[in-house]
């Protein structure tokens, strides 16, 4: 009998490898699909300084245009968390990633102000999908010593896409014109949907031949708790107190981040005096320095965990440290000389980085059973709700006052409201308990 027992132990050990293998391919697929997600957004605020003419827009005007993606990608993130929950990753990603591209693509086919904002909608109702799906996967396949890690790495993509995209958007802008532009950035990432299918379904094979109804690679969790369909209603997370930081404190986070996707490219542009080629550069290196800071501070936080450090330490901390560093960005007002500003806002926006997949591998491990795509579209949802306003509200303010210093103000300040809430209303990182 013992002889069988190890023998079945050391088989099944063999049967779990493949998935083990396979998760970081599909992990990397992830990744992709949110460079590609963040690119195409992060068109039209490359775009927006050359249309200004064309299509009659003031400040206020590119809010609401900026504003529009995230009013579609709003309302649709707790929906697109139980559709993930419901029906799986698999199907409802290849869908949703279909029709965002070539929402994309119609961009470039745009006449009238109204074009864009209907887009914007269109675009943020499809790419709804990449933050509870993408979220759904790793706290499925990673372990709570390996989801700062990645975490960190999916999320590098939502910093990697901007970085690419500036860079991209400005040399395609310069050689071939805005409506290239939006065409290229569409149709060619379709390509993106042969491999996700391919792996997808080969993983599911897998899953189905070894017949895993016992631990994959979730640490307490089982593989069948972790599919199991949500019976918690979101009105019932949002009786407690875990939910409520994390969604105040990324809403927080969603409006200072939002604000620099919609509005540094124009505040290098036309404040700072670079040309559109400078701005992308400049853009780009900032983004990519907080990918770069997104995905160390993860892998650091999982590193101190597996020594022995409680989760909630150790997340907290990083996140705290993070969004002090965000409200670094107070002190842009008082700099007067454009190098120094760039530099200080570079090290804001970087710094964000330290809480970024903290913050997600948070939500992940607090997530009742079943509800892992819900309340990752919850977190997004206090993101995207954020990231709704701001643009608008620093449009407004820059209209008014004819800077952006009041604008940067309110960004520091959100960062600081955000530490209250991940510091007083988190509590213990553990599953919230719903009777």
């Amino acid at each position: 009998m013992p002889g069988n027992t190890v023998k079945s132990a050391v088989m099944k050990n063999e049967q779990n490898l493949p998935i083990k293998r396979i998760r970081w391919w599909m992990l990397g697929l992830l990744v992709t699909a949110m460079v590609i997600s963040y690119i195409e957004r992060g068109n039209i605020s490359m775009a927006a300084p050359l249309i200004t003419d064309l299509f009659n827009l003031d400040a206020e005007k590119k809010g609401y245009i900026f504003s529009a993606f995230l009013l579609g990608y709003t309302l649709m993130q707790i929906p697109a968390g139980r559709l993930v929950d419901r029906y799986g990753i698999r199907k409802t990603y290849a869908i949703s990633f279909f029709f965002w591209c070539l929402t994309a693509a119609s961009f470039g086919l745009a006449t009238v102000f109204w074009n864009l904002i209907v887009l914007q909608v269109m675009l943020g109702v499809w790419e709804s999908i990449s933050g509870p799906a993408g979220n759904a996967y790793v706290a499925k396949y990673f372990k709570e010593d390996e989801r700062g890690f990645a975490s960190g790495l999916l999320l590098s993509g939502t910093k990697i896409g901007p970085a690419v995209g500036a860079i991209l958007a400005g040399a395609l802008i310069a050689g071939y014109g805005w409506r290239m532009l939006f065409l290229l950035c569409g149709f060619i990432p379709l390509i993106w949907l042969f491999p996700w299918l391919l792996l997808y379904r080969k993983q599911g094979k897998i899953e189905k031949n070894t017949g895993m109804e016992e631990v994959l690679t979730v640490g307490s969790q089982t593989f069948s708790a972790i599919n199991e369909k949500g019976n918690i209603t979101v009105a019932q997370l949002f009786q407690k107190r875990k939910t409520w930081g994390i969604f105040g404190g990324y809403f927080f986070y969603g409006y200072v981040w939002y604000l620099y996707i919609s509005w540094l490219p124009g505040y290098l542009y036309d404040v700072l005096g670079l040309s559109i080629r400078e701005t992308g550069w400049w853009s780009g290196f900032a983004y990519g320095s907080l990918a770069v800071v997104v995905v160390l501070s993860g892998w650091a936080a999982d590193k101190l965990i597996k020594k022995g450090n409680t989760p909630t330490k150790i997340r907290k901390r990083f996140i705290v440290t993070g969004f002090l560093c965000g409200s670094l960005i107070l002190t842009v007002p008082l700099i007067h000389d454009s190098t120094y500003s760039i530099t200080m806002v570079i090290i804001a926006i970087s710094g964000m980085g330290l809480a970024t997949a903290n913050t997600w591998a948070i939500t992940q491990s607090v997530a009742p059973p079943g509800t892992i795509g819900t309340l990752a579209g919850i977190q997004n949802f206090g993101a995207t709700f954020g990231g709704l306003i701001a643009p608008v509200v620093t449009g407004f303010l820059i209209k008014a006052t004819h800077s952006y210093s009041p604008a940067f103000v309110l960004a520091g300040l959100c960062m600081l409201a955000g530490i209250a809430c991940y510091q007083f209303l988190i509590g213990q990182v553990e599953p919230i308990k719903i009777n």
